[in-house]
């Protein structure tokens, strides 16, 4: 029997302002949690048991995946006190039945050849083998050095913008590498790893790695994972900007006059635990009529991501700065761009397409304060247009949206 230990107890506190209600790995990743992949991925590669280390939230954990994923047992070795990495791992071995088991992070997915980790540790009667990846950039991270038979020579502390081999956080240890230490805590990478003198194994892979405890990894894991998994069909929210995301101000474009919607942020966060991807879609015509320019457009949208950098985030952001009435002459013209135009919405997903991403309409929703802003919506064949009350107050008895609501905030309840 195949089996893994997965460590699922960490805090996440590197991700608090993004997923502060959940255990990290319970934290969505395209609509589902990130475990789901990472045991996913475990059923592919044929292990028929995985022993979940989990403490902090774990009755979250518990409540999704029960004692059974995708035929795979599940056991739960339940910290009642902080164990470290060590504490944990040495727990969980009492529920596994062979003397070693894959271990591997729960909130990391590296892509890793298992059963080459499982034939160096029989080739070498390891004590331990890592899947180590090559990085560009391990500003980040502790690298390792090996000798020419894979055996690992030393830990070499953080260095500055310099590639190099990392460990990965996937493991095949031998249970009686903990029979030395007491139960309680104590930390697998300092006490174990990084002391040990022989029996310690490195396996270099270039698989796909990516480790989703900064905002940053958090983010592109929402379509890199289910990418990888073959999902490629997503649902979208398009949002209007002005009265919608932010307070509605006549030409705005100084980041000193920018104000957010109360709610909006977390509205937006909720929309992407749902599994929206999330595209800003804005009529401009402010630099047609000369009232400021492409670049303070930029400024101000480079202001307002910064603002939301550690707490949600948006994959793309598009205006039309296009108007016939303008005074510009190289933006006095008509573009299907503009709203009631769908053109906007038509980039978004060409851009996506490129991705290899598939933009479901039927599943996505248009938001916006403007009945131009539901036409276009509909235009593109968008499945809900919701009207909000937050920005403009026009024809809000009207029966073209599909919803009418009070603001983001109070929108996500309703879908």
């Amino acid at each position: 029997m195949k089996e893994a230990i997965v460590l699922a107890g960490g805090l996440g506190t590197r991700l608090a302002h993004t997923v502060s209600d959940r255990q990290k790995v319970m934290a969505p990743a395209g609509g589902r949690p990130f475990l789901a992949y990472v045991l996913r991925d475990l059923k592919n590669k044929g292990f028929e048991k995985a022993v979940l280390a989990v403490s902090y939230k774990n009755e979250q954990i518990y409540e999704y995946f029960k004692d059974e994923y995708l035929g795979m047992k599940l056991i739960y070795s339940v910290e009642k006190e902080p164990l470290g990495t060590g504490g944990a791992i040495k727990q969980a071995f009492r529920y596994i039945e062979n003397d070693y088991a894959l271990v591997l992070n729960g909130d990391t997915y590296f892509d890793a050849d298992t059963d080459a980790l499982f034939s160096l540790f029989t080739d070498k009667n390891a004590d331990i083998v890592l899947a180590a990846k090559k990085m560009p950039d391990c500003t980040r991270h502790s690298t390792i050095k090996t000798d020419s038979d894979g055996k690992i020579i030393s830990f070499l502390e953080k260095k500055e913008n310099k590639d190099g081999y990392i460990n990965g956080g996937v493991y095949i240890i031998r249970k009686s590498v903990f029979d030395s230490f007491k139960n309680g805590r104590f930390s697998f990478e300092k006490e174990i790893l990084e002391k040990a003198q022989d029996g310690l194994y490195a396996l270099l892979s270039e698989g796909y790695f990516i480790d989703m405890g900064v905002p940053e990894a958090y983010f592109r894991a929402n379509t890199e994972i289910p990418l990888l998994f073959g999902e490629n069909i997503f649902k979208a929210a398009f949002l209007d900007r002005d009265g919608v995301i932010c307070k509605e101000k006549h030409h705005l474009y100084k980041p000193e006059d920018f104000e957010f919607i109360d709610g909006a942020v977390q509205a937006i966060e909720e929309l992407r635990e749902k599994g929206y991807l999330i595209f800003v879609i804005t009529n401009q015509a402010g630099v047609a009529k000369g009232l400021y320019t492409e670049e303070d457009v930029h400024t101000l949208h480079s202001f307002m991501l910064e603002l939301i950098r550690d707490k949600t985030h948006i994959d793309g952001i598009y205006y039309c700065p296009y108007h016939e009435d303008g005074v510009i002459a190289e933006y006095k013209k008509y573009s299907p761009d503009r709203k009631p135009g769908d053109g906007m919405i038509k980039r978004a997903i060409e851009d996506s397409q490129k991705k290899g991403i598939i933009i479901d309409l039927e599943s996505s929703i248009l938001v916006g304060d403007k009945l131009s802003d539901i036409e276009a919506g509909k235009k593109a064949g968008i499945g809900k247009n919701i009207l909000v009350r937050s920005g403009h107050k026009e024809d809000l008895d009207s029966h073209i949206p599909d919803i009418i609501t009070d603001s983001l905030a109070t929108l996500t309840d309703l879908i």
